[in-house]
């Protein structure tokens, strides 16, 4: 027993030397070990888009605002929309995603929706987005291209709707500004 004294160098040497195949047996056991998961284990690529809001570049006394309601209610909105089965459905056979003999269109919806995460980015210097200067739409597959290619698919289906979102908000502004100018002109 040594005591209380500080350790030396020989010290450690001994102790090297007294349990040097416990150390070996250890490090050759976990190496086997990792090796062993990482064969069995499938492996999982994510591809990840940024998708940066832009806010209103003209001043609102000049031209109001298209769209007005909360952009993360937008957002909520429109991930509903995307994730609904009309939407995801054609990307499940267009990518061929979780093929199994067992596996439903039931079961590969669900899985798809496991697949896909959507995060929101915070911060206190957009304030005009409500604190969100965008969101990550991320999609995980076991395959590198298709994880690519179905990540760019869904980030298609958010701007293509949000873009339908604008343009109805626009026509209900037009129709809007029409009937104020129809009733002027009677007045």
């Amino acid at each position: 027993m040594l005591g209380h004294r500080e350790l030396t160098m020989q010290d450690y040497v001994g102790i090297l030397k007294r349990r040097f195949w416990l150390i070996l047996t250890s490090a050759i056991l976990v190496t086997g070990l990792a090796v062993g998961v990482s064969y069995v284990v499938p492996p999982q690529y994510l591809s990840q888009t940024l998708v940066i809001i832009e806010q209103q570049k003209v001043p609102e006394n000049y031209v109001k605002p298209v769209v007005t309601e909360d952009l993360g209610a937008r957002l909520a909105s429109m991930k509903e929309q995307i994730l609904s089965r009309s939407r995801i459905e054609p990307i499940i056979t267009k990518f061929n995603l979780f093929p199994g003999r067992n596996n439903t269109m039931d079961v590969r919806i669900d899985q798809t929706r496991k697949a896909i995460q959507i995060a929101p980015i915070r911060s206190d210097q957009s304030k005009g987005t409500g604190g969100m200067p965008g969101f990550f739409i991320s999609f995980k597959a076991q395959d590198a291209h298709t994880a690519q290619q179905v990540c760019g698919e869904i980030t298609s289906l958010f701007v293509s709707e949000n873009l339908k979102a604008r343009e109805q908000s626009a026509e209900g502004t037009t129709d809007f500004l029409k009937q104020q100018l129809a009733d002027s002109k009677r007045d």
